[in-house]
């Protein structure tokens, strides 16, 4: 229960940051495949992806991303990308990812702020 209140929301924050680097990586391959004759815009709805990686009681589910990681569930964030019936437009891509760029940013910040709190705790508990 500590743990869970300590750490529960760096979980969380580490997992929208992984949600956030392969939204990146699909919004680059819808530019780079833009003129690639019969191809359709994909998409990673992040806030379903994200609330489906988080369990009832508000817990993240831990995925196994590497074969040496020990024990977790087998969820790959790639396995969230739905393909849409639309060309792509790069006007609308170049928008996806100016926007992404920034929620990734802020996240960043939040983790940092998070573990500059933790450790000012820790180094004041220890006076």
């Amino acid at each position: 229960m500590i743990n869970s209140k300590l750490f529960g929301s760096l979980q969380m924050m580490q997992q929208a940051l992984n949600l956030r680097m392969e939204k990146q990586g699909v919004i680059q391959a819808n530019i780079a495949n833009m003129e690639t004759p019969g191809y359709k815009a994909r998409e990673l709805p992040f806030e379903e992806a994200l609330s489906k990686a988080v369990d009832r009681q508000g817990q993240v589910a831990v995925s196994r991303t590497d074969s040496r990681h020990l024990g977790g569930l087998d969820v790959q964030p790639a396995s969230f990308v739905e393909v849409e019936d639309r060309e792509v437009d790069l006007d609308e891509e170049i928008l996806k990812l100016s926007k992404n760029q920034l929620m990734y940013q802020i996240a960043t910040t939040l983790v940092g702020k998070k573990l500059s709190g933790l450790k000012s705790a820790i180094d004041e508990g220890g006076q």
